[in-house]
This record gives C-alpha cells, structure tokens and sequence, in this order.
C-alpha cells in the first residue's frame, strides 16, 4: 500500500470472500481505497458503491438497483454483469471483467467531471436569474461540431460519412499544431479521441492531452474498446474525458452515440461569462463575471459542495500595482483564462489586477495544477515579468461562507511563477 494511500478516494464494496479480496486488491492497485459493504447501505453515503454481481445476494441486489433508480449523489458500480441476477441500472458503471477494476478511478473521474459540468450550468442559471438575467436556452436545433484528434485510426475513418449524416459537424486534426489552429478559429462543442490510437507512450497527441492539457476547457470525449488493455497515458486520459463511447458494437450504432452525446454536451454546456449575462453581472472590459455576480454564485456552489460532499476550490491571481493599472495587461490575462480554465469553472474579475476563479468538484492540488499552467501561459505567450503577478489556491472548509472563502484567497502568501513552476 502506498504510504499516500489515506488520501485515496473511498469506494464500497458488496462482494463475499474471496471474491472481495481479488477487488480489493485491484482496486487498491488502482488508486483507490475499498472497503467493505454494510448492509442496508446508508441512504446518506455519498461513496461510490461496488457491487460484486456474481457473488452479491438477492437483497443486495435490490437494494442497489433501488439506489440506481433513485436521485442519489452515489454512483452505483456493476461487475460482472454477465451475470443472469444483474440488476438494471441506467447511469450505472457498467465493469465486464476484473481487469477494469484498475481504471475504474478513471471512469470516476470522469463521471465526476460530467456530473460537475451540468450542475454548474444550472446553478449558473439561477443566479443569473436571481438578478433578473436569464440566458437565453441552447439551441437543439443546432448542430453540434466535433473536433477529432489523432493519428491512423481506422476506426474514426469507418465513422466519418455517418457521423456526419447524423448533422454533426466533423473536423479531424492529425496534429495538435493542426487542432490548435481550428480551436483558434472555433468554439467546438467537444473533441473526440480513440484510447486505441494513444498506446504508445510517445504519442505527442496524446502527451499533449494528458500532460499538457492542451485542450483546457473543450469537452473530451473518448472511443473505448472492449479488449482494451489500459496503459497508463490512456487512463489517464479518460480521467480527462466528460464522456465515454463503447466502440465494441456496429459503426451506425457508435454514430448515434457520438451524435446523442455531442447533444447533450450542446444543451448542459455552462454559460460563459459575456453577453448572454448583460453589463450587470459581466466586467465590460474583461468580458468575465463581476464581483457581484461571483459572491452570489458562489453561495449556491458551496451548498452544491455540501450536499455532494465534493471539494471547492478558489484560484486567485493578484497583479502587482504596475501591472494592476494596465487595461491592456488586464484584457488580454482575461482572455488566457478563459482559454485555459475547464468550462465548469467560473472566472470573475474581483477588481482591476485581481482575478478570482471558482473552482467546482476541485480539490487544492487540481486547483494548483491549473494555476501553473495559466503562471506559465502568462510568462510565454504574454510576456508577463515572473515578480508581477502571483497566485494562491484556498480549498473550502466547513466554517467557509462567501465572503470569508474569497477573503481568505485574497490575503497571505502569494506563490510566484518561478516557485511554482
């Protein structure tokens, strides 16, 4: 067990000896952090829920396809589900085999990470609401448009006529120089890889993905194959992803998929700060949240956090006063942040120099990790002095309200670019 293991996710296991040693085992191998069921489950649980199929009992069993079926904030794992006694699950994690136990923290992850993005598109409707502001609804009339990156996969080449018979606008970049140039031009509402494309561990796509983030906010959604034997770059990957496609059935059935995804990635996307929200709750320089909006917003997303029993992180990036002053300076930090930032996260301008991020469904090390990347962005593509500007990443606590969690970020030690990097 790694010395680190402790701060591992937790995950129930209803699973009879010696079945739950072997998951136990895998899973821990994982990254994550097993124990065993007790039953009945606790209905206020909020781990996520492993259910052995083949070795599971019968009131197990419907105590877990109740819990499926109903609003619960715990998602529900089936393995084996060869098995004849599977319960039906309908947002259920689906595991064939025990192999899959060891990218199950990845599916997760991603899980998480689509289930963070559609509540914060609507909670960021309600406080545009609360103001009297209502963006206007997604259009799902609109065709949705997908940006395929990699290199020589058959499969995407099967998938080309009909997924774009299905309306879906399709781009294919075979290179990140290549997607650059088209996320430059365009807002897509996803991009689409194939895990099978990313086994060679010097793949400089899929280094660029995982490692770099060179994606930052567009959605992922990744192609997964039934016999696939997982390496690392490629968990790692799907732990990037907001959604999952089985590329194991025929090519029509994988288009509709693409196609049912791509769809409800349009309708569930956040609003991002501009002229859907009006002056009232936008800076009109900037084009990012105001301090208004953001205090109140912020009010929902740490009941949100509460109720989820999920992190909440806050990123603040403070200019030195010669740089404070800049508009120039300002306007273009702005625009890095929005390109950078995952759509789920929600930027404000605080005052002129300061610049706060809400940082939904992220612990203090995810939020570390995305003030680096925008530290780094700012020195090289804006030229930006390493001792103008610094940041600092505060993770929510029980005894946080709005306003203490933002005046906690804006006060103390700053770090520097030159530390962080």
């Amino acid at each position: 067990m790694s010395d680190f293991s402790f701060s591992d996710p937790a995950i129930e296991v209803a699973a009879a000896s010696p079945r739950f040693e072997l998951i136990e085992s895998k899973l821990r191998a994982g990254g994550l952090r097993p124990y065993a069921a007790v039953f009945p489950f606790d209905p206020g649980a909020t781990d996520p829920l492993l259910i052995d199929v083949a070795t599971a009992s019968r009131e197990i069993l419907d105590a877990a396809a109740r819990l499926a079926a109903a609003p619960s904030p715990r998602q529900i794992i089936l393995l084996n589900i060869a098995a004849p006694r599977a319960p039906t699950a309908n947002d259920a994690v689906i595991l064939h085999r025990d192999r899959d136990l060891l990218a199950l923290k990845s599916r997760l992850t991603a899980l998480a990470r689509r289930a963070s993005r559609r509540i914060e598109a609507g909670i960021r409707r309600d406080s545009a609401s609360a103001f009297g502001v209502v963006p206007a609804p997604a259009d799902t009339a609109s065709a949705p448009s997908l940006l395929y990156i990699g290199e020589g996969s058959p499969l995407f080449l099967s998938l080309q006529s009909p997924v774009k018979k299905r309306g879906i606008d399709l781009k294919a970049a075979i290179s990140q120089d290549t997607a650059r140039l088209y996320m430059a031009e365009r807002r897509f509402t996803a991009a689409l890889i194939d895990l099978d494309t990313f086994r060679a561990d010097g793949s400089g796509i899929a280094r660029w993905i995982t490692e770099d983030h060179g994606l930052a906010a567009l959605p992922i959604v990744a192609l997964t194959h039934p016999n696939l034997h997982l390496t690392p770059r490629q968990m790692a990957a799907i732990s990037l992803s907001t959604e999952l496609v089985d590329a194991g059935g025929p090519t029509a059935q994988i288009a509709a998929t693409i196609e049912t995804v791509c769809r409800r990635l349009a309708i569930s996307a956040p609003t991002l700060p501009g002229a859907a929200y009006g002056e009232a709750l936008t800076d009109t320089f900037t084009g990012l949240f105001n301090r208004r909006f953001l205090e109140a917003h912020m009010a929902r997303q740490i009941a949100i956090a509460a109720q989820r029993a999920e992190p909440l992180s806050l990123l603040t990036f403070r200019f030195e006063p010669q740089l404070a002053t800049s508009r120039d300076a300002n306007e273009a930090f702005a625009r890095l942040v929005i390109a950078e930032m995952r759509d789920a996260d929600c930027p404000a301008l605080y005052q002129p120099g300061v610049f706060v991020i809400s940082l939904a469904a992220t612990p203090y090390r995810g939020g570390v990790h995305l003030a680096e990347r925008i530290s780094a962005a700012a020195v090289d593509e804006l030229g930006f002095d390493l001792s103008a500007f610094g940041w600092r990443v505060i993770e929510k606590r029980a005894y946080h309200s709005p306003q203490t969690l933002i005046g906690a970020s804006l006060i103390g030690p700053l770090m520097r670019p030159r530390i962080a990097a």
